[in-house]
């Protein structure tokens, strides 16, 4: 055994933000990533700590890595460095990621032992992976998750003066930086073909690659609640993040009171941590809850009508609208959201984007349970078919350079996933 793990590949992985509690979005997709990694490899992990790391996510990522450092990265001066980095002609998001601390730690690493493969997570942290950091490394990735660029491109059409003009100038700089990596990398990954297809139309390259996200079909599942809540709609997001706080603000302005006047009990939970002062304002309206943290989403999720999803700023693959789906709870989206997923309106989902929609398809879903049913299960079963954490991630099997090598089992004590993000 001692043979086997000398001869296992040498991973170095970097994540701008802590990959355990598995509780936002991107937490999801790196502690993900990072426990199939492990099994095929030794991995050395390094990430940027926005808060305080409790012994229990210490302890956690040490089971499934060789080398762990988490360097602090709070407070104000990310933000200044984001400033300063686009005073200066860089883009906020390398600033705000800019560590002395990380690229030192990075480098002493290198000079004890190197690695045959580096992967960073997101274009903001890719510079920590350059060869002036970490030395001459054979397979070079940057999982990119999402075109961040058209991220801030969408910022800017909805945002106001003076923030549109920022917006846009960020997008446009780290346009710049995502075609740069496409150059200097082995590879890059997002979430779905349509962001592939997205990047290839400022970046002719053919070094871009989906990895979609999956879901744990074993923790997320249908789990018949004691009591319904009827005529319930749910949505399950960090609560300070733009596009969500957008979404359910656009929502009880333009939809709910529409729907409070057809079904004058129905509600709308919001749950999710760090709601922020528009949220929070959101509970003063008939019928609006705002929950906050929860330890656990999916009795949420199982005790809801349906799970809405109004974003109108979205990239990549959502996780919110998947594990909803794999609970088997009726999933209403906006179309944005469903451009990185194959699953078919009206059969696995369905679709709303004005605010006539909205109210129709609400109306649809409170008053035939039977249509609850269908749709309900026919989003379980195309989760489990199609999004499958092992099956997404097999591309990761070229990174360590050993197909062959199958996952050791998973660390079931691991899988706690207690709220959704971005």
């Amino acid at each position: 055994m001692k043979m086997k793990s000398e001869m296992k590949p040498r991973v170095l992985y970097v994540t701008h933000r802590v990959p355990w509690p598995p509780d936002r979005g991107d937490r999801i997709r790196t502690w993900n990533i990072l426990k199939f990694l492990s099994s095929r490899a030794d991995v050395d992990l390094a990430c940027l700590a926005d808060e305080p790391a409790p012994e229990e996510t210490i302890a956690s990522l040490r089971r499934v890595t060789r080398r762990l450092a988490i360097v602090p990265h709070q407070g104000w001066s990310r933000y200044v460095n984001g400033l300063k980095s686009l005073i200066c002609g860089g883009t906020i998001t390398e600033g705000m990621f800019h560590s002395p601390q990380l690229k030192a730690q990075l480098q002493n690493w290198a000079q004890s032992q190197g690695w045959d493969a580096a992967l960073a997570s997101s274009s903001g942290i890719a510079a920590m992976t350059a060869p002036s950091v970490i030395g001459d490394v054979r397979r070079r990735w940057i999982d990119l998750i999402d075109v961040d660029s058209e991220k801030w491109y969408e910022y800017s059409r909805t945002a106001r003066f003076p923030k549109s003009i920022l917006y846009r100038t960020e997008g446009r700089r780290l346009r710049a930086v995502e075609s740069g990596l496409a150059r200097d990398c082995e590879k890059l990954l997002v979430v779905s073909e349509a962001e592939v297809q997205l990047f290839r139309q400022f970046c002719a390259t053919d070094r871009i690659v989906a990895v979609a996200n999956g879901v744990d079909t074993d923790y997320f599942s249908r789990r018949p609640s004691e009591t319904e809540c009827h005529q319930t709609c749910v949505f399950v997001g960090v609560m300070n993040y733009l596009p969500n706080v957008d979404a359910v603000c656009w929502f009880v302005s333009e939809v709910w009171p529409r729907v409070r006047d057809r079904y004058p009990s129905a509600k709308f939970q919001i749950v999710g941590k760090s709601p922020s002062a528009e949220v929070l304002a959101l509970g003063k309206t008939a019928g609006v809850e705002v929950i906050g943290s929860v330890p656990d989403v999916r009795p949420w999720l199982n005790r809801a009508t349906c799970a809405v999803i109004p974003l109108r700023i979205a990239r990549g693959i959502q996780n919110k609208v998947l594990e909803a789906m794999a609970c088997g709870c009726p999933v209403i989206s906006s179309s944005a959201p469903l451009r990185g997923i194959a699953a078919e309106p009206g059969l696995h989902l369905l679709r709303a984007d004005s605010a006539d929609e909205w109210v129709n398809e609400i109306s649809r879903v409170f008053q035939d349970p039977c249509l609850q049913q269908e749709i309900g299960f026919a989003a379980e079963t195309w989760v489990r078919q199609h999004h499958c954490w092992d099956a997404c991630l097999e591309t990761l099997n070229d990174l360590t350079g050993c197909p062959e090598e199958k996952p050791v089992g998973r660390n079931h004590e691991s899988r706690i996933q207690a709220e959704v993000g971005q």
